[in-house]
């Protein structure tokens, strides 16, 4: 199987929630439009810092990730992806200028895609959701949820 490349497009998110609200013209958010590696092995997307820098990526926090040169201290991101029709928030972390941007899985099955292990494409299927608790009596139930788990 070779590498799996997927057009992404990444969008401030602070922008993009101004926009779903109507307080932001869609062209006035900032975004960028990528080539990103998907890869099965990484939990979050991400993204080289000029392109974090570019759009205005609010860092969040910093930790120890697991990457590919070993482990080191990253920086997170929060960021809205959209991969094809479908849209989802994610934590993006923050490489060096240069690196390669990388699709993680959390955001791939937020949007309802997995990566087909035959063919080695992204297959959509149906988004990432929440479980609803299955027990006797559970406290209270939203008519999603009930709909959801019946």
């Amino acid at each position: 199987m070779g590498h799996v490349y997927v057009k992404a497009t990444f969008y401030n998110p602070i922008d993009y929630a101004e926009y779903a609200q109507g307080k932001r013209r869609s062209e006035d958010v900032r975004k960028v439009e990528l080539e990103a590696l998907v890869d099965a092995g990484a939990t979050f997307p991400s993204l080289p810092i000029d392109k974090v820098e570019e759009i205005g990526l609010p860092i969040v926090g910093e930790g120890e990730a697991e990457v590919a040169t070993g482990r080191e201290r990253v920086r997170l991101a929060l960021v809205v992806v959209q991969v094809e029709d479908r849209t989802a928030g994610s934590y993006v972390m923050v490489r060096p200028k240069g690196a390669a941007p990388l699709m993680g899985v959390v955001a791939l099955e937020q949007m309802g895609f997995r990566v087909d292990p035959m063919t080695g494409k992204l297959v959509k299927g149906l988004p990432l959701m929440l479980i609803c608790a299955q027990g006797p009596e559970p406290p209270t139930r939203s008519r999603r949820c009930e709909a959801a788990c019946t």
